[in-house]
């Protein structure tokens, strides 16, 4: 369904990030199958690319890869599916919204929600970068 620039994900990435990268997309794919419908009325919103601009930017360590805090401690599949679904239904809460259509508008959004500005877990304010970084390696990742 959607494409990647393996060339960007690959020059991007640390080497120990590579080895992740099936598991992440493998889950996608999961649930691709089980919201289809949500995904498929939004067919310009790579999961593959947000999926992976969301893991490189959070960088988190294991049990927090994805900084999914409801899933802290448990493992790399876990996270992964945390965030996935996470992605899934703040697509549906995107598209209530008014927006114009553009995956940086669902990013913004998304970024509003995952990493708000000022929260509490967040003491350095890094949560100021997510949706231009999530932006940019998701752009780089996509084709």
């Amino acid at each position: 369904m959607w494409n990647l620039c393996w060339f960007n994900i690959w020059k991007l990435s640390k080497p120990k990030y590579h080895q992740e990268i099936p598991l992440i997309l493998a889950i996608v794919d999961e649930y691709v199958g089980k919201f289809d419908s949500i995904v498929f009325r939004n067919p310009k919103i790579n999961l593959y690319a947000l999926s992976l601009a969301v893991r490189k930017q959070e960088n988190g360590p294991p049990g927090l890869e994805f900084g999914v805090m409801a899933a802290k401690g448990t493992d790399l599949e876990e996270q992964a599916r945390w965030a996935v679904c996470t992605f899934i239904k703040n697509i549906q809460r995107w598209e209530r919204t008014e927006h114009d259509g553009t995956v940086e508008s669902y990013i913004q959004f998304l970024g509003n929600r995952w990493a708000p500005i000022g929260a509490d877990n967040d003491p350095k304010n890094l949560n100021r970068f997510w949706i231009g970084n999530v932006t940019r390696l998701y752009q780089e990742y996509s084709i």
